[in-house]
């Protein structure tokens, strides 16, 4: 199991999520991030947090978020938090990313018995980095005073796929793709009370993330669409119906009137040069 997990960071961080050098110590002071050391003895939670400390994870992210002028310091962790998640903390300013979390999306794929080993690859390539960025969201919600409009938790989501669309589009399909099934996978194994988090049940997330997916890419993600979205969502995705925007038009243009003001525009042309 230790191996498989392994595997799949390797692949995962280096071919398509995250960009494949390291940021140097000090490139963005503003981020500071650490990673928590796991207690007890629990392998899954052991091996969450060698997939994010072998692989850099966290510098990686950081690195991403560069071209972002923060107003204050963010500070992002990784740690064991004795439960799936753990609020954004407004008074210190602190992203958590849980290992129980990774865990379980290891854990999720692990259980595909019917997949083969390049799509549980992608999968959790996909499934990480949403994660990564989800999370981060509430930060950057909080530090440009972003007004939301419905829950935090589907306003993080939409704003973690946008930015997976920009990777370019053979790690978009790949990222996309990837937390997409996740989510289907994932949403098998929900129970009643899941639907009394106030997160969208996954199985509405996959849905989602396709949406958003095809209405930034509609060549690329057609087919993939198409299989999987029924035809009157499809018209929101595409664009094409009653003369709508796409849904991924409408989070753009958010980001852009409330983020894009804050992002140095050279940096930001060196991020569009990585390969991520």
């Amino acid at each position: 199991m230790r191996q498989w997990l392994t595997a799949v960071a390797a692949v995962g961080f280096v071919a398509a999520g995250c960009g494949a050098s390291a940021a140097a110590e000090g490139d963005t002071p503003q981020i500071q991030i650490e990673y928590g050391e796991p207690t007890g003895n629990d392998a899954a939670i052991a091996a969450a947090h060698d997939v994010l400390v072998n692989y850099k994870a966290l510098e990686e992210l950081r690195q991403f978020l560069a071209p972002l002028k923060l107003p204050t310091d963010l500070n992002i962790h990784a740690a064991q938090c004795g439960a799936m998640r753990h609020p954004y903390d407004t008074s210190s300013k602190t992203v958590t990313i849980c290992y129980e979390q990774i865990a379980r999306i290891l854990d999720v794929i692990s259980q595909q018995t019917d997949a083969d080993s390049d799509k549980k690859h992608n999968v959790a390539v996909g499934a990480i980095v949403e994660t990564l960025l989800h999370e981060s969201a509430y930060g950057l919600f909080d530090l440009y005073d972003v007004p939301i409009w419905g829950r935090a938790e589907d306003a993080a989501d939409r704003l973690a796929a946008l930015v997976m669309t920009q990777f370019g589009t053979r790690a978009a399909l790949v990222t996309v793709s990837g937390a997409a099934q996740y989510l289907f996978w994932s949403a098998h194994s929900l129970q009643m009370k899941d639907f009394a988090s106030a997160q969208s049940p996954e199985a509405q997330r996959f849905y989602d993330f396709l949406c958003v997916a095809t209405g930034a890419d509609p060549i690329d993600f057609e087919e993939i669409a198409k299989e999987n979205l029924p035809p009157l969502r499809l018209g929101y995705c595409f664009g094409n119906l009653f003369g709508t925007k796409t849904e991924y038009d409408e989070i753009r243009r958010a980001f852009d009137l409330r983020i894009m003001p804050f992002v140095d525009p050279d940096a930001l042309v060196r991020a569009r040069a990585t390969n991520w």
